[in-house]
């Protein structure tokens, strides 16, 4: 049949819905008796089903733990950076960047309550403080210069 064939397509959906109306109609034992005509045990075929699922379960455990052995080996073989933030003395900086800005600069609301912020926003907010000149980079002893 093909895709334009308006009159086939309504007539395989016609025979589809007849096909559901049948299996919904069924009782549970006309299907397992059905199933039993063609297949066999239904139990045998559970356990079968059952066991499949396992495997495929264990063998996506093992990739998602061959994937996490893989990060963490490429992890431990990254450089380490020499140069290790101190979070307390990122927020300080903030805080003392924050108190001695122009009264040109506007602060937002956010920017002023800093304890609020998660680590991540702060080091944005000082990352962007030093893009637009406000603030002075830090140089490699962790001082402003």
């Amino acid at each position: 049949m093909t895709g334009t064939d308006k009159k086939g397509r309504e007539a395989l959906a016609r025979l589809a819905d007849v096909l559901v109306d049948d299996l919904l109609a069924a009782s549970d034992q006309e299907i397992v008796a059905e199933f039993v005509e063609a297949q066999g045990d239904p139990a045998k075929n559970a356990g079968a089903m059952r066991m499949l699922f396992e495997k495929s379960v264990l063998k996506a455990n093992k990739n998602r733990l061959h994937a996490a052995q893989a990060g963490l080996a490429a992890d431990q073989a990254a450089p380490v950076n020499p140069k290790i933030v101190s979070m307390t003395n990122v927020r300080a900086r903030l805080k003392r960047t924050l108190a001695n800005c122009p009264p040109e600069v506007k602060v937002t609301l956010a920017a002023r309550n800093e304890n609020e912020l998660s680590d991540a926003d702060v080091l944005g907010m000082l990352q962007d403080l030093e893009e637009l000149g406000i603030v002075v980079p830090d140089d490699e002893s962790g001082n402003q210069s």
